[in-house]
């Protein structure tokens, strides 16, 4: 081999590996570069609340809301049979002022989203006071700190539904309440005495994990202003400081404690389609905060379950009927406080979850009453308890009759 031909072969073997190493790299720059999602697909994704206008002008396509701009499908989560069910009972009931949320809490999907008709923005409305429901706060608070257990007892003063911290610690009337009693009962002297065993700085931290004073993704979060002082702490504590909340993030509370202790961004959006290119784009669960511990949530949800049956709705005529259906769970935790925003009333949530066959919604419902009502806002919830367990039996039957007909 003569000169020439030696350096044009050495040159060669160099430039092979480079230009090998090179289209490589290209290569890997392409698979890992991350595709750029239309600005339509980016907005819906990134904005709740526009995600809600949009299931506003929907309607029913082949069993599922959708909503066709003539460019893209947006196919939403909720159930119309449900929905429907839902829609009924305020009907019936003559919910004037009221909101009902149902939640996958696996998924974080919205399974159902009821406003009153007079009022249809109800579920965006987060100055509702967030009453006794805080005390979900307080209690996951103590139990994820070890600053107590489902069976620690304190010596408070006062009754149950007193609501002054003077009472709470200085009342001649002292009584020994359990944790998960005072949970079921919602007894304000104990939550009080524990918020201030908590102290502010933890108990602003766990308010902090369940969403409170975020602004994002157009969510309507729930507001906590500062407490000052021992006797803020402990109203704030029992669910009687300043603390204010909507429907939406009720539902998500309650979703976190469902979900072993881990906060799921909520959407009402499933999929949606490009109807020029022909693809689709699914919406997944996506986690925003671990709230808790595992066990933690494990030992909440069995402190709601107290609620219907020993606390305070187990009178309540239509959580009676509720536990009476066999396979069918509901628990939670109640929250009545006035309303000093318009109008004023009563308000009174339920916050918890309905469990039957081993599916499982987690719920808020809300209703602000004057003087006359049909329906109490707790009560609500456990109506949808009961259309949920004859809405799953309604689709087994379909199910089994699909089969035998398919034989």
């Amino acid at each position: 081999m003569d000169r020439r031909k030696f350096l044009l072969f050495a040159l060669s073997s160099l430039l092979i590996p480079l230009a090998s190493n090179f289209r490589t790299k290209g290569t890997h720059n392409r698979r890992v570069r991350k595709i750029e999602e239309p600005d339509f697909i980016n907005r819906i994704r990134s904005n709740f609340r526009l995600q809600y206008e949009l299931f506003t002008k929907s309607s029913l396509r082949e069993g599922k809301y959708a909503y066709n701009d003539g460019r893209y499908e947006v196919t939403f989560t909720v159930d119309p049979e449900f929905q429907e069910e839902m829609k009924n009972i305020f009907k019936v009931f003559k919910v004037k002022y009221g909101a009902f949320v149902a939640l996958d809490p696996k998924s974080g999907e919205v399974l159902a989203a009821i406003s009153s008709t007079d009022y249809p923005n109800l579920l965006f409305k987060n100055n509702f006071p967030t009453a006794s429901t805080f005390k979900i706060v307080t209690a996951v608070a103590a139990l994820d700190a070890n600053l107590a257990t489902p069976q620690t007892t304190l010596v408070c003063g006062g009754l149950g539904n007193s609501c002054s911290p003077y009472v709470w610690l200085n009342s001649k009337l002292q009584i020994k309440r359990r944790f998960s009693e005072a949970f079921a009962t919602s007894a304000n002297p104990f939550f009080g005495n524990l918020g201030r065993l908590i102290g502010k700085e933890l108990l602003l931290e766990y308010a902090k994990r369940f969403g409170f004073n975020r602004k994002d993704y157009g969510f309507p979060w729930g507001r906590i202003i500062e407490p000052k002082g021992d006797y803020e702490i402990a109203l704030t504590a029992a669910g009687l400081g300043k603390t204010t909340s909507s429907p939406f993030h009720e539902v998500l509370m309650a979703q976190a404690i469902l979900n072993r202790g881990i906060m799921l961004k909520p959407t009402l959006v499933e999929e949606i389609v490009d109807l020029k290119t022909g693809k689709s784009y699914r919406f997944k669960p996506a986690p925003l905060i671990k709230v808790m511990k595992p066990n933690t949530a494990k030992e909440i949800r069995e402190m709601m379950l107290l609620t219907p049956r020993i606390g305070t709705i187990s009178d309540r005529k239509y959580f009676k009927i509720a536990n009476r259906i066999k396979g069918l769970e509901i628990g939670g935790k109640t929250g009545t406080l006035t309303e000093w925003n318009y109008p004023e009333g009563r308000c009174e949530w339920f916050t918890g979850f309905i469990s039957y066959k081993g599916k499982e919604v987690a719920v808020a419902s809300v209703a602000v009453n004057g003087r006359r009502f049909y329906i109490s806002g707790y009560e609500i919830s456990a109506l949808a308890a009961i259309r949920f367990a004859k809405l799953y039996e309604k689709r087994k039957e379909e199910e089994r009759l699909c089969a035998c007909s398919a034989k």
